[in-house]
C-alpha cells in the first residue's frame, strides 16, 4: 500500500516545529528535562517525514544507490561545516552568558539532529531498494527500536544502556538487505568506496572526536542519542567493508545471471539467418530481465513495410507504444525515457517505459533505410532504475548490430559470386600464408610457391625448428579441392599443426594427433595430404612421412645416386587413427653432407600443355637428376623454367608448391 504523497511534508513540518521548540526550552529553560523529550520527537518525526517524502515525491530511477550516496557523502559534509560554525561561536562566548552558549550548544545539536535524520532516510531508501516485505518488516522494526531507546534514554536512561547495543547488532540484518552492495562490489567500488569512506571518516570525526573538545560537559541531546550515532557509524563501517568481502568472495550473482542472459543473446544471434529471427531472440532476451514487463520491436523501412515482435497483451498500450514511434522520422536517433505512461495518456496504465530509435547503416541501397525501434515497458510504476535502462539501451544496440551485420553477411555473400571474388581471395591467401622460415646454419633450401591465377587453393608449407635448434620439420600439404573450400581446410590443419609443434611430439604421433583433430572439423568429403621430412642433427639421421602427397625425391652424396621415395601411407582427415597406424610406415636414413631432397605437390606433376599433355613425374625426376650439384634455389628456377616452357607460359590450372632441401652437415 503506498502512503499518501502528503504524508512525507507533514511529519517533517511537524519534526521542524519540534526542532524550534527545542531551540527555544534550551534558551529559555537551559536546565528543564522537556528539552531532551521534545528533541527526541522532533527526531523521529523527521526522519519519518523525510524517509517518505523521498518515497513519494522522488522519482524512483533517482534514488540509485549512486545518487543516494552522493547525497550521504553531501550530507555528512554540511554537517561537519554546521558543527563546526556553532562549536566555534561556543568558544567565543564568556562563561557568564549561560543561556546563549545553551542557545549556540542548541544549533549545534538540532544540526545533527537534522543530519541524523537525512541519514536514516537514505539509509531506509538503500537498503529498501528492489523492496519486499522482509525488508519493509526489518527496515520498521529497527525503527521502532530505535524510537523505544531514545525516548527511554529521555526517562529511563538506565533500561536504556542495556537495550543500546541491540541498536548496534540490528545493523547485521540492514546490512543483509543492503543488496545494493552487490552490485557496488562487481561494478562501482572505487566511486563508491571514496563517498562511503568519506562519510565515515566525517561522521566519527564529527560525532566522536570534535565534541569533547568543543563541548564541556556534552550537549544533553547528543548525550541521549550517542547510541544512535555509533550505530550508524557502524552501519556505515559495514557499507565500506562488505563491497570489498565480496568483491573478493566473488559473490555478486546477479551481474553473473545478465553474463550468462548476455552470452546466451550473443551465441543465439551470431546463429541467426534473418531479421525476424533476430527480431524474436532480442524479444526473448529483453522479457528475461526482471525489470521488463513488455516489449515492442519494429523494424521498418516506411510505415507501409513493417516487421515487428510483441510480447505487450493489452491492445491500447500496444497501439500507443507504436503510435510513438511513426510519429517521428526513420532517420532520428533517440533513447527516452517515460517516468509515467499515464502522464502522457490517462488511458494507460501507470507504467516506465523506455522509448529506443535506432537508423540501420547498410552497404547496398539508401544509406538510411531502415529503422529499429524498441519500447520496453516495466512491471510496475516506476520500474527502471539506471542500469535497467543501460542494460536495455545495449541490448537494442546490439539487435541493431546484428541486423546490420546480417546485411553485412548477406553483401559478402553476393562479393563471393560477383565481380569482387577475385580480390576477396587473394586476400585470403595472403592472411593464411606460412611465416618467414627460419634461418637454418645446418641446411640449404628453397620454397617456390606458385599461386594460381585468380582463384586460391589449398597448398600449404612451412619449415619448423625445434626450440633447442637440434630438430627440424619440413611440412607440406594439400588439401582436397580448391577455392574458399580448400583454403579453409588448410587454415584447420595450419591451426592445429602449429599446436602440435609446440608439444615436441614424435613425427608419426604428430601425424596422428592431427589426423584426430582434421577428422573432428572436417566434412566427410574432405582430406589433406601431406609430407612431413624430419632432420634430427643429433642422431644425423632424416624421418619421412608421406600421407597421400606425390613422390619425394633424393639424391644420396655417398653414391651419387637419385632415388624415388614412396613411404607408405593415406590421406588424413577421413580415417580413424587406427587405420592410418596401419598404413603409414616412417621411411628413415642417414644424413650425410650434401643430402638433397625434394618435395613438390601435384600442382606441378599435373601441369598441362596446349595439348592436354601433363608434364607429369618422370620429367620432374629427369631435371632433378641433372641439377642434382646446383644449389636448392638453382634446382628451384632450372624446374619451374621448363614446366612453364611446357605449358606454353599458361597458368599451373592449380596452386604449385615445390621445396628443395639440402643438408650441409
Amino acid at each position: 500500500m503506498t502512503p499518501p504523497r502528503s504524508l512525507g511534508p507533514f511529519l517533517s513540518l511537524f519534526g521542524l516545529a519540534g526542532v524550534v521548540l527545542y531551540a527555544w526550552v534550551r534558551y529559555f529553560l537551559p536546565q528543564s528535562a522537556l528539552a531532551p523529550f521534545v528533541g527526541i520527537l522532533s527526531l523521529i518525526f523527521l526522519t519519518g517525514g523525510l524517509f517518505f517524502f523521498i518515497g513519494t515525491q522522488i522519482s524512483r530511477r533517482w534514488r540509485t544507490p549512486a545518487r543516494l550516496l552522493r547525497w550521504n557523502a553531501i550530507l555528512s559534509t554540511l554537517g561537519i561545516g554546521n558543527f563546526l560554525l556553532w562549536a566555534f561561536l561556543s568558544l567565543l562566548l564568556p562563561p557568564e552568558m549561560e543561556r546563549s552558549y545553551a542557545l549556540i550548544t542548541a544549533l549545534a545539536e538540532i544540526g545533527i539532529t537534522l543530519q541524523v535524520s537525512g541519514h536514516l532516510a537514505l539509509t531506509g531508501h538503500l537498503i529498501g531498494i528492489r523492496s519486499r516485505p522482509e525488508k519493509t518488516i526489518a527496515i520498521g522494526l529497527y525503527f521502532a527500536l530505535m524510537s523505544l531507546v531514545l525516548l527511554l534514554n529521555t526517562a529511563f536512561p538506565t533500561a536504556a544502556a542495556f537495550l543500546a547495543p541491540l541498536l548496534w547488532v540490528g545493523i547485521l540484518p540492514l546490512l543483509y538487505f543492503s543488496e545494493w552492495l552487490q552490485e557496488v562490489a562487481s561494478r562501482q567500488i572505487p566511486e563508491a568506496l571514496i563517498f562511503l569512506g568519506g562519510a565515515l571518516g566525517i561522521l566519527f570525526l564529527e560525532w566522536e572526536v570534535l565534541p569533547p573538545l568543543f563541548f564541556s560537559p556534552s550537549p544533553p541531546l547528543l548525550r541521549i542519542i550517542h547510541s544512535l550515532l555509533v550505530a550508524l557509524i557502524f552501519l556505515h563501517g559495514g557499507w565500506v567493508v562488505v563491497p570489498l568481502l565480496l568483491r573478493l568472495l566473488r559473490l555478486s550473482r546477479g551481474e553473473q545471471d545478465i553474463l550468462e542472459l548476455m552470452t546466451e543473446f550473443l551465441k543465439q544471434q551470431q546463429r541467426s539467418t534473418s531479421a525476424q529471427d533476430i527480431l524474436e531472440i532480442s524479444s526473448q532476451t529483453f522479457q528475461k530481465l526482471p525489470a521488463v514487463g513488455g516489449v515492442l520491436l519494429i523494424l521498418r523501412s516506411s510505415p507501409e513495410e513493417s516487421r515487428q515482435v510483441s510480447s505487450i497483451s493489452d491492445p491500447n498500450l500496444y497501439h500507443a507504444l507504436r503510435k510513438k514511434f511513426f510519429q517521428v522520422s526513420g532517420t532520428e536517433a533517440f533513447v527516452e525515457v517515460v517516468s509515467s505512461l499515464q502522464k502522457e495518456n490517462k488511458s494507460l496504465p501507470d507504467l516506465s517505459a523506455i522509448f529506443i530509435q535506432r537508423p540501420l547503416v547498410r552497404l547496398s541501397g539508401a544509406l538510411l533505410n531502415q529503422t529499429l525501434s524498441v519500447a520496453a515497458v516495466s512491471e510496475k510504476s516506476d520500474g527502471f532504475e539506471e542500469k535497467d535502462i543501460q542494460l536495455i539501451t545495449t541490448l537494442a544496440e546490439q539487435t541493431a548490430l546484428f541486423l546490420e551485420n546480417l546485411e553485412r553477411r548477406q553483401y559478402q555473400e553476393q562479393l563471393l559470386t560477383a565481380r569482387k571474388e577475385s580480390d576477396f581471395l587473394r586476400e585470403t591467401r595472403e592472411a593464411l600464408m606460412p611465416p618467414p622460415p627460419p634461418i637454418l646454419k645446418r641446411v640449404d633450401f628453397h620454397v617456390h610457391f606458385e599461386q594460381y591465377d585468380r582463384t586460391i587453393g589449398g597448398d600449404y608449407y612451412q619449415i619448423y625448428e625445434y626450440a633447442e635448434g637440434d630438430v627440424v620439420d619440413f611440412w607440406l600439404s594439400d588439401s582436397a579441392g580448391s577455392g574458399i573450400a580448400a583454403a579453409y581446410q588448410m587454415a584447420q590443419a595450419r591451426a592445429a599443426l602449429n599446436t602440435l609443434w609446440l608439444q615436441k611430439l614424435p613425427a608419426e604421433e604428430l601425424i596422428l594427433r592431427l589426423n584426430d583433430a582434421l577428422k573432428r572439423v572436417f566434412h566427410k568429403n574432405n582430406f589433406l595430404a601431406a609430407t612431413l621430412l624430419r632432420f634430427d642433427f643429433l642422431k644425423r639421421e632424416y624421418l619421412l612421412m608421406r600421407a597421400g602427397t606425390p613422390e619425394i625425391f633424393y639424391w644420396d652424396p655417398l653414391t651419387d645416386t637419385a632415388d624415388i621415395l614412396r613411404p607408405s601411407g593415406i590421406v588424413l582427415g577421413n580415417a580413424s587413427s587406427q587405420t592410418i597406424r596401419r598404413i603409414l610406415v616412417p621411411e628413415r636414413g642417414e644424413l650425410h653432407p650434401g643430402s638433397l631432397f625434394m618435395l613438390f605437390s601435384d600442382g606441378l606433376s599435373e601441369a598441362s600443355n596446349l595439348a592436354g599433355e601433363m608434364f607429369g613425374t618422370d620429367r620432374l625426376f629427369s631435371l632433378f637428376k641433372a641439377h642434382v650439384h646446383a644449389t636448392p634455389k638453382e634446382i628451384a628456377q632450372a624446374i619451374m623454367s621448363a614446366l612453364h616452357e611446357f605449358t606454353g607460359g599458361t597458368s599451373l590450372g592449380d596452386d604449385g608448391t615445390l621445396l628443395v632441401v639440402r643438408y650441409l652437415g
